[in-house]
């Protein structure tokens, strides 16, 4: 018999405590569904915005050094996905339905206006993540 590894946090329940934050590993579904298929129990789903979509600073990760200048961490700077905002919405309303047990947390970035968060919010919620 297994463990039970199922978690509630913040009122979210997950069948275990790992996840992948929001990243380049989770831009896609196919990615999401890999990693469900491999164990994991939630995915924050890689930053999304408005269309069009964000053209990201190359390249994308950084270094952190210590003294004598050995990498100590890599620092991923990629802030937000460059696939469009339909695509992103569509195949996450499919992993969800697909994988109704997995926590699947969208990131949002826009603007800091009021029209912004009122456009976006109930186009997310509709997937039901």
């Amino acid at each position: 018999m297994m463990a039970d590894l199922s978690i509630e946090f913040a009122g979210i329940k997950s069948p275990n405590p790992f996840w992948l934050a929001s990243a380049p590993p989770t831009d896609k579904a196919y990615n999401v569904v890999r990693a469900y298929q491999a164990g994991w129990g939630g995915v924050v789903w890689k930053t999304l915005g408005e269309d069009p979509a964000a053209v990201n600073v190359s390249s994308r990760y950084s270094a952190h050094f210590g003294p004598n200048r050995q990498v100590q961490g890599i620092n991923n700077i990629e802030l937000i996905t460059d696939r469009s905002l339909e695509i992103n919405l569509r195949e996450i309303a499919q992993v969800k339905k697909d994988w109704p047990d997995r926590v699947l947390i969208v990131s949002l970035m826009v603007p800091c206006v009021e029209e912004s968060w009122k456009y976006i919010l109930p186009l997310v919620e509709a997937t039901g993540a």
